[in-house]
Formats: structure tokens, C-alpha cells, sequence
């Protein structure tokens, strides 16, 4: 049986039964039990026997010049060379002060990969370039197959992976703590005043058990306070029209951080990393997973109940605004070659985000897209109960109304909730003169989000034709009902608990082409076009 050596081919003596008799001496001796070994020595528990035999040579080097010696005297001839360079890694060991563990176990520029992630080419070479689904199955057959730690062996990886010192994390004293981005001592782990394992992807969004719960590739330090300040919100910038945004997100936090009610943005220079990392966990436990565990996945909709987390086009945006680097791809290495044995591919490849979750197009940048009708305004949301609700439709005076109904959809499942014929005894219907009717309908509407409202025209023979599915607060995508299968069009404009009963959501604009949404703070026009609105022709 032969070891490899980077450059050599050594042929490794046998063991003798004295050899083994020697071994079982030191083996009892008290100072192996204490051997000053690295925590990157520890974790990395598959090294080869020469990478092993260097670190022990460093920390009991008289019991390794005992071995070594009982070897060459049993053979001297055959393992004359092995002694050789066996004694230079222990006199290596035992006057170089700069010499450690990581350095044998992190930095070995010359021996081939012992993983398969560790050579980053190789580990993609059989991914086809696809879209959607078909693209999370090629990735999440590559990376489920890793190495699970405890929670106890979390702790420890995180003091290398996050150490201040990227180049020498064994010897730095300091870890980063992801949301303040401040140097604290490692020595404060898990106690009040320092910091502790934040998940990115939070335990309530359906880390319900096993690997998902200590994925390193979603767990970096965190002040213990910021962290608590952060509790499960999802991630995303506050919005615009929002007073209750605090900037920073909590006093020892980042100053270009940010955090609303619901919402919490990181500081913008590790965006990119926090959006790569649920990806991942999108990718990782979004598919195949056993029986009572939750599939996780990405959405302008989060639901704890759904394990949906986000918000999605937030961290499409961060992904490409803050690309991969050089500290977060030696952490993926890292995790890659001493911990987990897995990538995280977004951080190789961060374009394979877009084919994945391709950002959906918003509806108040997209032309209506058919003359036969279209939804033009409501109504779903105001300061304490909910008042005035409307939906308000506009048709072609050529389109036979009696073929069109409206069907609400319930975001957080994805399920049809009522279903209007435009023609019944809900709607009623005005005209202004022009070659399009206006349908009105008086409707109690669900408060989002991602709650949907999708036109629907029944063709000739029998079946049905979405014409329009608009969404707010969010996308859904239709699990039953007409627009089944069908993903929502979000219109990005909402209504809030501040909203005046006397608002709206609505289009705007001279001519079809032109129209974009646009929300009416106190004037609302149901059953009126909206103000700044021409139908133009049909």
C-alpha cells in the first residue's frame, strides 16, 4: 500500500508487531492525550497519513522521533527515505515558530483535492445550463450529499470561517459579527454581552430538524442583541412611504442597515453574501426532502407557515449589486475542503440565480396586454376597518361580458377564494362616452400579500383563458382554480394600514401602452376613469 506525496511516489513500510507494540506505549502515554492540536486539525478528521503524521510530529515531537527511529531500525533499507522526510518535517516542527495545523491542513498547495468540491471546475462540469426547476435539481443533486455538523462543532467553525484574520483564522483572536460588522473576541461566544450563531435563513421558516438547522453555509456570528433585534423578519429595504423604519436597524447594528415591522436589511456590504446564502437553503432543502420536513422556498410572499422566505426581489437585486468576494469565496472553500464537503454554488456562479428565479416582470412596467379587458383599479386596505373595498374592471364594448369573470386568490396557499361572474349582480356598469365599459363591483378583498385577482375569459369550447393576474404585496403562483399553474404578475404599489378609505390603487396614463400604477391617496374613482387616465382607441 503506497501514500502519495506531491512529486514522489514512497513506498510506506509496513508496521511491525514491535512497531505496533511501540505504538500501543505511546498511545498510553498521558502527553497524546493532550496534544496541542488546531481546531482546523480536529475537524479536518480525513487527512493522509503524511499530513497526519506532520501535525503530530509538531505537537509530541520526542514521541514521533521514537517511532520514526523504531522504524528505521527495523528497516532501514526500505524506509530510508521516508525517514528522511520524516525527520525534516520534524525538525520543521520543531523550529519553525510560524508552523501550525492550518498550515498543513489549509494550506497544502500541492496535494491533489481529497473532496470533490475542492475542485471547483470539476464539481460543476456535469451542470447543464437550465431554467427553473430543472436547474434547482441539477444543483441540489450536487450539494445535498455533505457532511452534517453538531451544534457544538458549529461554534468552532465559525471562529475560522468568520474569523477578522481571513488569511490566519487559527491564530486570529477576533471573529466578524455578520449585521454590526464589527471585530469582537472569539472568547465572548454565547454570552450575553457578545455574540452567538445567527441563521440567515430563520428556525421558524421550516428549519424544523436534521442539517438544515446547522448548514454553515446559513449560520454566521452576531451580536447577541442585534441578532435578537432581527428576531424571523425577512429580508428587504423598508418601504418608501413607512415612518416606522429605524435606520440603523438597532443601535449596535451597522448604520446603513435598516428594519421596519416586518422587514430587516443588512449592511450593504454583505447583501451579496446574505442573498447567496438562502439560495442555497432554497436549493439545499427546497427538493427531496423526507417526510414531515418542510421545503423551503423563496418569495415576494413570506410565510412562516408556508416556509417561504425573502423577499425574492430584494436579494435577486443584492445578489448582482454586491458580487461574490475574496473573503466570502475562501469561506465557501473552506467549508468546501474542512467542514460540510459541499458549495455553495451561488458564490462560483452567482448568474444561475436569474435562471433559477428569473425576476418577475412588474405589471406597472408591462403594456395591458389584451383590448378585451383588463383589471383598472381597487381597492383592499385602510386605517382601522377596512372601508370602501372595490375592484373595478374595464371592457371592450365589442367583448361579449357574459364570457368573463373575476377569481380572487389567497397568497399565503395559493387557492382561489371567490370567484364573480362580471355580468351577476355584484358588478355594475358605467360608460364614459368611449368604446370600453366600466364594470364596478363592491368586494371584500384579503390584505395581502401576494394576495392575487386574475381576469378570466371562458373560450368557446369550454375552457378557460387568463387574460390578466395581477398580484400586490407579493407574487403568487395559482395552486387550483382558472389560473392553476399560472405565476402572478405583482403590480408594486400597495396600500397600508395608513391608507385613507377614500384611496385606490389604479392605472394612470394616455393609452394602453402607456398605463403604469400608481396609488391614489384620497382619490379614488370606482366606476370613473382614474385621474390621468385615456383609454385612447381599443
Amino acid at each position: 500500500m503506497c501514500s502519495s506525496i506531491p512529486g514522489l511516489s514512497v513506498p510506506v513500510p509496513t508496521v511491525s508487531r514491535r512497531k505496533e507494540r511501540l505504538s500501543r506505549e505511546a498511545k498510553s502515554q498521558p502527553s497524546i492525550g493532550h496534544m496541542k492540536e488546531s481546531k482546523l486539525y480536529r475537524l479536518r478528521h480525513r487527512n493522509s497519513r503524511f499530513e497526519t503524521f506532520a501535525v503530530f510530529a509538531h505537537s509530541t515531537p520526542r514521541l514521533a522521533i521514537r517511532a520514526i527511529s523504531a522504524s528505521f531500525s527495523l528497516r532501514l533499507s526500505s524506509s530510508f527515505l521516508w525517514w528522511t522526510l520524516s525527520a525534516g518535517v520534524i525538525a520543521f516542527a520543531l523550529f519553525s515558530q510560524e508552523f501550525s495545523g492550518r498550515a498543513v491542513v489549509d494550506e497544502l498547495p500541492h496535494r491533489p483535492p481529497r473532496y470533490p468540491c475542492e475542485d471547483v471546475s470539476g464539481y460543476y462540469s456535469q451542470v447543464e445550463l437550465a431554467e427553473g426547476v430543472k436547474m434547482m435539481e441539477q444543483l441540489n443533486l450536487l450539494i445535498s450529499d455533505h457532511h452534517p455538523l453538531t451544534y457544538k462543532e458549529v461554534w468552532d467553525a465559525l471562529e475560522i470561517l468568520d474569523a477578522a484574520d481571513v488569511e490566519n483564522p487559527d491564530a486570529s483572536s477576533d471573529i466578524v459579527e455578520i449585521y454590526s460588522l464589527r471585530a469582537v473576541p472569539k472568547s465572548l461566544a454565547g454570552k450575553l454581552e457578545g455574540w452567538n450563531r445567527e441563521h440567515l435563513w430563520p428556525r421558524s421558516y421550516g428549519l424544523a430538524r436534521g442539517p438544515s438547522l446547522t448548514d454553515l453555509h446559513n449560520l454566521r456570528p452576531a451580536d447577541v442583541n442585534v441578532n435578537s433585534s432581527r428576531g424571523n423578519k425577512f429580508y428587504g429595504e423598508c418601504l418608501h412611504e413607512d415612518n416606522s423604519c429605524l435606520r440603523p436597524a438597532n443601535s449596535e447594528a451597522a448604520p446603513d442597515t435598516e428594519a421596519d415591522k416586518e422587514r430587516w436589511a443588512p449592511p450593504v456590504q454583505v447583501r451579496g453574501d446574505i442573498a447567496r446564502s438562502l439560495m442555497y437553503m432554497a436549493v439545499r432543502y427546497g427538493l427531496h426532502q423526507p417526510i414531515g420536513s418542510p421545503t423551503l422556498q423563496l418569495s415576494d410572499s413570506p410565510s412562516i407557515d408556508g416556509a417561504r422566505m425573502g423577499l425574492l426581489s430584494s436579494l435577486l437585486k443584492w445578489n448582482e449589486a454586491d458580487p461574490p468576494s475574496k473573503s466570502e469565496r475562501l469561506r465557501n472553500n473552506r467549508i468546501c475542503s474542512l467542514y460540510q464537503h459541499n458549495r455553495n454554488p451561488f458564490i462560483d456562479h452567482p448568474e444561475y440565480a436569474n435562471m433559477i428565479w428569473k425576476t418577475p416582470a412588474r405589471a406597472n412596467s408591462v403594456i395591458v396586454s389584451s383590448s378585451k379587458g383588463w383589471i383598472n383599479e381597487f381597492h383592499y386596505r385602510n386605517k382601522g376597518k377596512d372601508l370602501n373595498e372595490f375592484v373595478e374592471v374595464v371592457v371592450s364594448s365589442l367583448i361579449d361580458a357574459s364570457r368573463l369573470k373575476l377569481v380572487l386568490y389567497n397568497g399565503a396557499n395559493g387557492k382561489m377564494y371567490k370567484s364573480i361572474p362580471l355580468t351577476g349582480e355584484a358588478f355594475s356598469i358605467t360608460s364614459e362616452g368611449s368604446e370600453f365599459l366600466i364594470y364596478t363591483a363592491p368586494l371584500s378583498l384579503q390584505n395581502g400579500p401576494a394576495d392575487g385577482i386574475a381576469l378570466v375569459s371562458c373560450r368557446d369550447d369550454g375552457t378557460d383563458e387568463v387574460i390578466q393576474f395581477l398580484s400586490y404585496e407579493g407574487v403568487t403562483t395559482a395552486i387550483d382554480g382558472p389560473a392553476v399553474g399560472t405565476r402572478s404578475l405583482e403590480i408594486g404599489v400597495r396600500e397600508t394600514e395608513d391608507s385613507s378609505k377614500l384611496g385606490s390603487l389604479g392605472l394612470t396614463g394616455n393609452g394602453l401602452r402607456t398605463f403604469q400604477w400608481k396609488r391614489f391617496t384620497t382619490n379614488g374613482s370606482p366606476g370613473r376613469l382614474n385621474p390621468g387616465q385615456d383609454l385612447g382607441d381599443p
